[in-house]
């Protein structure tokens, strides 16, 4: 079964599943919690085993599960008290009030885990690759929760779920636009050492289809749900050229850091993709971005 068959096949797999856990809240989005868990577990696992440098640093795998799972668990209390799809007991808000402000935790934890980790250092490992073990700890959990929390975060906002489809949708037609742009009509490199078989008609192909998507995607939501978007399609002709172009630098991240670990896929879990980070790496950047996007246009003033 060739390479392109298996990203089919996995992907009509993978999108129905997201469909329910997204939009389906009568488990109080449990469900998406549960996925985000298995999204930021096996992506830490291959972040780190590309960090691992032996004797000259490794990142503190155990420590680095247990503050992630932690600060991703923190994003998705401010969504259970913040969104009005399904209302939530009030003993259960009662019980996560004082965790639904990230801010107020997610630096704090990041503090105790530098420390924690120079504490293991210190005490189990010899002070050679001390630097890079710190780090690489830090950097992964900052990599995978802090970014897969803000898809929660975003889909608290009252459009929450047109966005989520907004910026995920166009970073995987990007993406998925790029690759068969390049296979059909690729002739001139991008020449980048980074990823030397992109070329630029694939990036083009990428940016016009997702530039097709998010204007399909706004007439379609608002001809079904008769309620108008707080995106004009003028909007739509900047924002997704710009954040087509922050996806591609999540994938040329990613890349590097194959490079770094000389591996080729970050795992073999997902036929077609490859690994966790193979498949999310650029939407868990685009995310992030398009929440201080939001954040920004709401201080301005704007609907969001």
């Amino acid at each position: 079964m060739g390479e392109t068959t298996k990203r089919v096949i996995s992907s009509a797999i993978l999108v129905p599943l997201l469909v329910f856990c997204i939009h389906y809240a009568g488990w109080y989005y449990l469900q998406l919690y549960a996925l985000g868990v298995v999204l930021v577990i096996l992506g830490l696992t291959e972040f780190y085993r590309f960090a691992d440098k032996g004797d000259d640093g490794k990142p503190f795998v155990k420590s680095g599960m247990v503050f992630g799972i932690f600060i991703f668990t923190v994003y998705y209390f401010q969504l259970l008290g913040a969104q009005k799809q399904l209302p939530v007991p009030p003993e259960i808000l009662s019980a996560i009030k004082y965790f639904q402000n990230p801010n107020a935790y997610v630096i704090p934890m990041f503090l105790i885990l530098f420390i924690w980790s120079f504490i293991l250092q210190i005490l189990t490992r010899p002070l050679e690759g001390a630097i890079h073990s710190v780090s690489t700890t830090i950097v992964g959990v900052v990599y995978l929760s802090v970014t897969m929390g803000h898809f929660l975060v975003i889909m608290a906002y009252d459009y929450g779920i047109f966005y989520i489809w907004l910026v995920a949708g166009l970073t995987f037609i990007t993406d998925g636009g790029a690759y068969f742009g390049g296979r059909w009509f690729g002739r001139h490199p991008a020449g980048l050492k980074i990823s030397p078989k992109k070329t630029w008609e694939g990036y083009i192909t990428g940016i016009i289809t997702a530039t097709i998507y998010t204007i399909g995607l706004k007439l379609t939501w608002e001809h079904f749900s008769q309620t108008e978007l707080p995106f004009s399609i003028a909007e739509l002709l900047i924002f997704t050229p710009v954040f087509s172009l922050i996806s591609v630098v999540g994938d040329l991240a990613e890349s590097a850091m194959k490079r770094d670990a000389k591996i080729k896929d970050s795992s073999s879990v997902i036929p077609g993709h490859g690994g966790v980070l193979d498949l999310v790496d650029a939407v868990i950047i685009t995310l992030p971005c398009s929440y201080f996007y939001l954040s920004a246009k709401a201080s301005l003033g704007f609907v969001v």
